[in-house]
């Protein structure tokens, strides 16, 4: 074979596999489920069985729920303290005015006065019992986050799942009782603490722990590489874009989030665009605009040195590589929307392989 026919082989070889993509990317976890809005209202509500399903449907390994005491003692799945942002009168579907707190109200009120919010009926569904959150877990081979203090939860959780679930809470105090009952994975949220102190109270609560926060002013490569270290796994909590890519970048074990996806495994795509080898002077751009599935999901992964401005589905990252051979990987979740994507050059920077892939994730 001569000299020409080799690069255009070894060239078609690149162009076909793209980056490497790195091998530890976080687990990603669904953020009070998988949730959909169209508009301004929910099709798919947060915290309830239809988000567990839609959870399986979209590929998560795992979701988070929050678990709350109604006034008569009844665990039921809801994040506020009050009903009324994700929920509405049962009787006529209208919003609920006054507030209704959830610690002040019976179990038998909650059920019959209200129905989770949906833009369709049928899942316009009563406020969810942490028993039936977690057999639709089991149902749809879905691991649960119980973001909770209320102890009675994790033995609940450990009859109905044994050990696949995660405890997760900013009360030490609580959590250690998860071990009272399973050998789940504990993911403590530190508050303020500095890494050296997280990894102190983690050693305290044993077993499988690890550290979930917040602040991603405070989680940065130096953090999380201590709590690494010391054998923990590092969340990072419903960052915002583009803090949620940084902490990709920067090591973290999970990410629970709203909008992030990267369940490719066993998903071939419908839709690639690829770049090799490509020159971006600065201001210059490539775009990629496909009409998505009403149920997608797009990933992005690109090596390259300069500075890019990468804008997909609406949410801006600008990263800067001063070598090649780190691949940044980026994906999120689509209801309804176009994918978008822009990677435009800040300053001259050279691209030496990009690749987008669109999923359909209508199918479980």
């Amino acid at each position: 074979m001569n000299k020409f026919w080799t690069l255009v082989m070894s060239l078609a070889v690149v162009a076909s596999c793209g980056p490497a993509i790195p091998e530890d990317i976080p687990m990603s976890v669904a953020h009070r489920g998988c949730w959909l809005k169209a508009g301004e209202e929910f099709y798919i509500n947060e915290n309830c069985p239809a988000g567990v399903r839609m959870a399986a449907q979209y590929g998560y390994p795992a979701i988070e729920c929050d678990v709350k005491y109604t006034l008569d003692s009844v665990m039921v799945i809801m994040h506020d303290a009050t009903i009324n942002r994700t929920m509405r009168n049962a009787s006529d579907y209208s919003k609920i005015e006054q507030p209704v707190k959830v610690t002040e109200t019976t179990f038998e009120e909650l059920r019959t006065k209200y129905v989770l919010e949906s833009t369709d009926p049928a899942l316009r569904t009563p406020i969810p019992t942490l028993q039936e959150e977690l057999d639709a877990c089991k149902e749809y081979g879905v691991m649960p986050m119980l973001h909770s203090a209320v102890v009675e939860s994790y033995k609940l959780a450990h009859e109905v799942l044994g050990d696949n679930f995660v405890a997760f809470d900013v009360s030490q105090k609580a959590l250690s009782h998860a071990r009272d009952y399973s050998d789940c994975l504990i993911l403590l949220d530190p508050g303020k603490d500095p890494a050296e102190r997280t990894v102190e109270r983690l050693k305290e609560l044993g077993g499988k722990c690890g550290m979930s926060t917040m602040g991603y002013k405070m989680l940065d490569a130096n953090y999380i590489q201590t709590v690494k270290d010391a054998g923990f796994d590092v969340q990072a909590s419903i960052f915002p874009a583009p803090h949620e890519q940084r902490a990709v970048s920067d090591g973290v074990t999970i990410q629970l989030s709203d909008f992030w996806w990267y369940q490719t495994d066993g998903r071939k795509p419908i839709g690639t665009f690829r770049k090799i080898s490509m020159r971006l002077p600065e201001g210059q751009s490539v775009e990629w605009n496909p009409e998505a599935p009403e149920f997608a999901a797009v990933t992005l992964a690109v090596d390259f040195t300069g500075t890019l401005e990468i804008t997909i589905a609406g949410k801006t990252y600008v990263l800067t590589h001063d070598a090649p051979g780190k691949v940044e990987v980026i994906g999120t979740r689509l209801y309804k929307a176009e994918p978008g994507i822009k990677v435009r050059a800040l300053v001259h920077s050279q691209v030496k392989s990009l690749k987008v892939d669109l999923y359909d994730c209508g199918k479980a």
